[in-house]
C-alpha cells in the first residue's frame, strides 16, 4: 500500500480478493453491531481502513506515529499522532479497538495490550489481525527484510501463542483464525504486474483449497477478543 497518498478502500482491490479473506464479514458483524459506535483504528497509516469503517455507517478516530500518514489518514475523518503503548483517552473511551498489522510493530506488546484494554469499555472489542510466523515464506522473508515498508518487525507471533497472550492479558478470545496460505501474495503482485489482476478469481480458488489443505501454515490470523470483566484490574 502507498502510504504517500490518502487511500480509500475498493480503489486498489478487486472484489473477488475479499471473498477470500474471512476477516471482512467477521469485522462487518462486529462494527456494525448497535452497541459499536466508539471505533479506534490504532495504527490507522493513510487511512484505509477508516474509510471502509465509514462505508459501515461508522465514524471512527484514527492513531498513527508517523505525522504524514496521519494527516493523510484525515480525510476519513479525526486523527491524532500517538503511540499504542500510551494512548491519549480516557478509561473505557471505545467500544471497539481495531489493529491490523500494527502489533508487531510494537515493542512492549504487554503495555500495549494493557493500554487497548484500559480505553475499552466492559465488554468492548478488540479486533486484532496479525501476521503469523506459522508460514515458514513469512519466517524466512522477515530474516530477508526485517522491515516492512520502512516499520521495524519488534514482535514476531505464532497463531497459538498469541491467542493465549491475549487470554493472558485480560480478554476473552470469541474467534480465533488463520487464513492466507499463499494468497497474502496476491495482495502485492497485482500492485507491480497490473495484467496479473485478470487472474485473481484463479488464486481466489487455489488459496480456498490451499486453506483446507495446509491451514496451519497460514501467514495471517484474525482476532476478536471481548475485555474480560474478571481479568487482571
Amino acid at each position: 500500500m502507498d502510504y504517500r497518498k490518502p487511500v480509500t478502500f475498493g480503489e486498489n482491490w478487486s472484489p473477488s480478493r475479499y471473498k477470500v479473506l474471512p476477516y471482512f464479514a467477521a469485522e462487518k458483524a462486529v462494527l456494525t453491531r448497535p452497541s459499536s459506535q466508539r471505533i479506534l483504528d490504532l495504527g490507522c497509516a493513510s487511512g484505509w481502513n477508516m474509510s471502509r469503517f465509514r462505508q459501515y455507517g461508522r465514524f471512527p478516530f484514527g492513531i498513527d506515529v508517523v505525522p504524514d500518514r496521519v494527516q493523510l489518514a484525515a480525510h476519513h475523518g479525526p486523527v491524532a499522532i500517538a503511540s499504542g503503548l500510551e494512548l491519549p483517552f480516557a478509561n473505557e473511551t471505545f467500544d471497539v479497538i481495531y489493529i491490523q498489522h500494527v502489533l508487531h510493530h510494537i515493542g512492549d506488546v504487554a503495555q500495549a495490550l494493557a493500554e487497548v484494554r484500559r480505553c475499552l469499555r466492559l465488554g468492548g472489542v478488540l479486533f486484532l489481525i496479525e501476521t503469523a510466523e506459522d508460514n515458514p515464506i513469512i519466517r524466512w522473508g522477515r530474516k530477508l527484510y526485517p522491515k516492512w515498508l520502512g516499520d521495524e518487525i519488534n514482535a514476531p507471533f505464532y497463531f497459538a501463542e498469541l491467542k493465549e497472550t491475549l487470554a493472558r492479558d485480560g480478554f476473552v478470545v470469541e474467534t480465533a483464525v488463520q487464513y492466507s496460505v499463499i494468497f497474502w501474495l496476491w495482495e502485492i503482485l497485482p500492485d507491480q504486474l497490473p495484467i496479473m489482476e485478470k487472474l485473481t478469481p484463479l488464486f481466489v480458488a487455489v488459496e480456498r483449497l490451499f486453506v483446507k489443505l495446509f491451514r496451519k501454515q497460514s501467514a495471517h490470523c484474525f482476532y476478536v477478543a471481548v475485555k474480560d470483566a474478571q481479568a487482571i484490574a
